[in-house]
């Protein structure tokens, strides 16, 4: 099982306005430092945008997280074929263009799950599956079980 995270997660770990869900947050960035799981370059990216947009994060304070982030974990990028794939399913409807390449882009990289807030608990395209991460504010107990915490 190889487990990563979506942006929303990294976010909240920087949100003071939701201390629940940025102490859950922060223990599941360290979950999955501790079992070497990856990041997407995308979510990297996505991170400074609405860090410095959201949350009115100076811009340099934003890209050192970034840069951080990218020392931190293994990361693996968008290829041409993930890309072509994440078009196909943006053109379904299932998933937003930026979660259908994160999707495929994972999935590429050998992911089985992905964390996330905002795409719906139990979503797949191909052999990756969507994990809700939150439930009340605290670490879902689906989350707990493919962060191994």
């Amino acid at each position: 099982m190889i487990v990563t995270l979506d942006t929303n997660i990294l976010v909240y770990t920087v949100d003071d306005r939701a201390p629940d869900r940025q102490a859950a947050a922060q223990e599941m960035i360290s979950a999955l430092r501790s079992i070497g799981g990856p990041l997407a370059l995308q979510v990297c990216g996505e991170f400074y945008r609405a860090s410095t947009r959201r949350l009115l994060r100076a811009p340099w304070e934003a890209a050192q997280i970034s840069r951080n982030l990218m020392i931190a974990f293994p990361v693996f990028p968008t290829t041409m074929r993930s890309m072509e794939r994440a078009l196909a399913e943006a053109a379904t409807a299932r998933f937003s263009f930026w979660d259908a390449n994160l999707l495929c882009a994972a999935e590429a990289a050998g992911c089985t799950h992905i964390i996330s807030e905002d795409m719906k608990e139990g979503s797949r395209i191909g052999g990756i599956e969507v994990v809700a991460a939150f439930n009340d504010g605290a670490v879902s107990a689906r989350a707990r079980k493919v962060l191994g915490l």
